[in-house]
């Protein structure tokens, strides 16, 4: 049976039973206001008041939903729970509080989404407890302590898993729990909770035979006498009632019965009644009545099992369900995310190979231009440095002027200025020693006019350094020693060489005239040989101060 046609046969039994006074609750104007409402199911003076709650909450609930307004549709949807359960309706209640169970736990964990849950535990676990199923009712009571924060909040949660164990005929462990909570909360002086506490007490030592049970059930009645909470004084003339059938005081049992079924009418709470009612049956010496009484609390505790596992497993098995439809999302995810990336990749392939073309392409203008620079400068080095003496040359032997031997000193001079541009302009082979390579270069260089020092060349790890890069050294170094040769003077050069974990650096220095520094010829072949390889030199220079660069690979 849905909950919108048992409630509708509730309203009608209410109806029925209160005349035209629901109908003149109808046509009063309805007050809107939340606090007024909820003071109405904290304490209501009768059924309608809880009737009158339930309407409210159940439109405030439709408006937060429209709204999508999670946290106060969480908030109506608990309030209508409660309502359910004080009106009897348990399984409804569970229902209405596994719906705001789905909500808050798909909020994000924080003060107010923590409280909503807290409350929301420990009401079902209420509701698992009055249907029988203790096991289920401590599973919600010990959730809700796990989020507690208060320890007024953990006293009572407690108390309810304590509440249970004795349900369950755990006496000794419940009694150890009682008496440790009643003592925390005399110590707060929370008479409410005080007042629960003993009252469990004193049913745990009913049950243990301890004749002191009757103090606790005493004192526990005139706290809730002297706080005015009929719910909680009902709760006492039950327990009272059942206390003294089993001690054998028929007398008692059935006045405290009497006092329970009188504040129950008040309650106009079905459940209240019922059991109120089935107190004063089983206290009549009548077979009948007995065996009436045993079956039907049979087929009730069969009853409530049997639909509140029902209703836990339908819990369980939506909430696996939302659990593997959000596994679902995630793999969904997973795979456009497998494609994006894969999609990614492939523009990144793309780009790269792009990239690699026209690094290719560059490289290979900066080789042409490279080639074609070096080739104006051998020709102009041949022209300016060669042809001319080759010329005056020829031009003696034509005439016959000029002594033989002079002649051969100036051919030997022409040769070794052809040697000296062939050996600037010959392929290094850089996969030997390049140490051994740079030191041949520098001793090439080093004669009775010019002194080179070098400092830690050995220590450099030229196998670091690729193949282009050595070479862009080599000639470098070349293009300084012979611009120094050529045109600085200088009686001494020293070449320090250092390295780092990202770098080798070569400092140069040697006392020659100096100049005004004008980057040209061979110093602007240094520049342009180090950017090819992402390197740098820098010069430093003036005139009689010498001559100072600095490489870095």
């Amino acid at each position: 049976m849905t909950f919108q046609l048992k409630f509708f046969l509730f309203l009608s039994i209410t109806f029925v039973t209160n005349g035209f006074a629901f109908n003149n609750f109808e046509q009063q104007k309805p007050v809107d206001s939340a606090a007024y409402y909820y003071h109405k199911i904290i304490k209501p003076d009768s059924k309608a008041d809880l009737v009158k709650a339930f309407v409210y909450y159940q439109n405030k609930k439709d408006e937060n939903i429209k709204q999508k307004d999670t946290l106060n549709t969480i908030y109506s949807l608990r309030q209508i729970a409660i309502i359910q359960n004080k009106l009897g309706i348990l399984y409804d209640s569970e229902t209405t509080a596994i719906e705001a169970l789905f909500l808050a736990e798909r909020l994000p964990l924080n003060q107010t989404s923590k409280e909503s849950r807290v409350g929301i535990y420990n009401h079902l676990g209420r509701v698992y407890n009055e249907m029988q199923d203790y096991d289920n009712a401590i599973i919600y009571y010990q959730k809700a302590l796990a989020l507690a924060e208060t320890q007024q909040q953990q006293l009572v949660l407690r108390n309810n898993i304590a509440y249970a164990q004795l349900k369950r005929h755990k006496f000794l462990l419940a009694q150890q729990e009682f008496e440790a909570i009643y003592k925390e909360s005399k110590a707060l002086n929370d008479s409410v909770n005080m007042a629960r506490t003993l009252n469990n007490l004193g049913i745990v030592k009913g049950e243990l035979q301890d004749k002191e049970a009757m103090i606790d059930f005493k004192e526990a009645l005139n706290i809730r006498l002297a706080l005015g909470n009929n719910s909680d004084i009902l709760g006492s003339y039950y327990d009272l009632s059942e206390y003294y059938k089993k001690e054998g005081d028929l007398i008692q049992a059935a006045y405290y019965a009497k006092e329970a079924y009188r504040l129950a009418k008040i309650s106009e709470n079905p459940n209240h009644l019922t059991h109120a009612l089935s107190l004063l049956m089983s206290l009549k010496d009548d077979p009948d009545v007995i065996l009436y009484d045993r079956m039907m609390d049979s087929i009730q505790t069969v009853n409530l099992l049997v639909e509140g596992k029902y209703a836990s497993k339908k819990y369980a098995l939506a909430k696996q369900e939302a659990l593997a439809n959000e596994r679902l999302l995630e793999l969904e995810k997973e795979k456009n995310l497998k494609y994006l990336y894969a999609f990614l990749a492939l523009i990144v392939l793309g780009i790269g190979i792009v990239i690699l073309f026209f690094q290719k392409h560059h490289h290979k203008k900066q080789k042409q231009l490279e080639i074609y620079n070096t080739e104006l400068r051998i020709s102009k080095k041949v022209h300016d440095e060669v042809a001319n003496d080759v010329y005056h040359i020829m031009n003696k032997l034509q005439h016959n002027d000029g002594d033989k031997h002079l002649i051969l000193d100036h051919l030997e001079i022409v040769y070794n200025k052809t040697r000296d541009i062939s050996r600037e302009h010959q392929e290094i082979n850089v996969t030997e020693d390049f140490k051994s390579i740079l030191s041949d270069l520098i001793i090439y260089y080093k004669n009775n006019e010019v002194n080179i020092l070098t400092k830690d060349i050995s220590k450099i790890e030229w196998s670091t350094l690729k193949a282009h890069k050595k070479v862009a050294v080599y000639r470098v170094l070349q293009e300084l020693l012979t611009n120094m040769k050529k045109h600085s003077q200088a009686s001494l050069v020293v070449l320090n060489f250092k390295q780092n974990s990202h770098s080798i650096f070569i400092d140069y220095k040697d006392n020659g005239v100096g100049c005004n520094l004008k980057i040209q010829n061979g110093l602007q072949n240094a520049e342009n040989r180090m950017h090819t390889i992402n390197g740098s030199i820098t010069f430093q220079s003036e005139l009689k101060q010498g001559f100072h660069a600095v490489i870095t690979v």
